[in-house]
């Protein structure tokens, strides 16, 4: 039994090699692109390393394209949203998991059917909804947009969190004296502060790297954010390589930096909310 292990042990090693090498290639491949030179770029034979590597690239997104609107525009769109919607799938989420009122199994069924529709389908209603109230090419309309979506899985992963906070830890706060407020904000959600980071990051990269409804809503470039700021980097006779892959940096750099820092509060919110709740 020993050796059978041990060769599927290797056997699942190498697979999962395979997949890991597959899944970091195109990054790696983006990362070497994006500090080549154009005649690099363009040879019969590709490079993993560039022989001359420049900073070319990305002056030219910094100094000669709208790429800095686009990344201010995509920051504060994806901040705000997640504000407000990790605040609303905070007390939504909480109220699922302490309380029971009228409706609640209907209300938790619907979080969950609501996520059997594919965004493309809600386009063009939202889009006409938006033009109506005004909101087209406004911050508003991507805020409101994003959030809508990102509520119903937020908070039902934040509920499945909360089942994991003894509701005994509340009572013994209210014992010593705290009201509902101060217990929840020193007991419960200092507790719950995984899930909540796994929640906020969620949130964050929805609204970040989200490019239909980006198109849709946004007709200026003032307004743009970065997904729909790096597609025009492909043009109809020509596609600029080094500088959409210097722009892909840009944009994947974040969430890979707040990933690598938060990553431990992401698993152990992903852990304990799913075996738990």
């Amino acid at each position: 039994m020993s050796h059978r292990r041990k060769i599927r042990q290797i056997i699942v090693i190498v697979l999962l090699s395979i997949v890991v090498i597959g899944l970091i290639f195109p990054f790696v491949w983006m990362l070497s692109t994006a500090f080549k030179p154009p005649e690099e770029i363009f040879t019969e034979r590709p490079r993993w390393i560039p022989e001359n590597p420049t900073y070319q690239n990305f002056f030219h997104i910094l100094k000669e394209t709208a790429f800095p609107r686009y990344f201010l525009n995509s920051v504060l769109v994806a901040f705000i949203t997640m504000v407000v919607a990790l605040v609303a799938t905070v007390f939504a989420g909480y109220a699922l998991s302490r309380y029971n009122f009228r409706g609640k199994g209907a209300f938790s069924l619907w979080l969950l059917v609501s996520q059997m529709f594919p965004p493309v389908l809600l386009i063009i209603p939202i889009f006409v909804f938006m033009l109506k109230l005004g909101l087209v090419n406004t911050y508003a309309s991507l805020i409101i947009t994003y959030a809508t979506f990102a509520l119903p899985f937020s908070t039902w992963m934040l509920k499945a969190y909360f089942d994991t906070v003894p509701m005994d830890l509340e009572d013994a706060a209210k014992v010593d004296g705290c009201n509902q407020i101060q217990a929840l904000a020193r007991v419960t959600f200092p507790l719950a502060a995984p899930g909540i980071v796994t929640v906020a990051l969620f949130i964050f990269i929805l609204a970040w790297q989200e490019y239909m409804f980006a198109l849709t809503l946004t007709r200026t470039t003032e307004m743009r954010t970065l997904p729909v700021g790096i597609s025009l980097f492909l043009g109809e006779y020509r596609v600029l390589w080094g500088s959409l892959m210097a722009g892909s940096v840009v944009v994947t750099a974040p969430v890979v930096v707040f990933f690598v820092y938060l990553q431990r509060y992401i698993v152990q919110g992903l852990t304990l909310g799913a075996v738990k709740g």
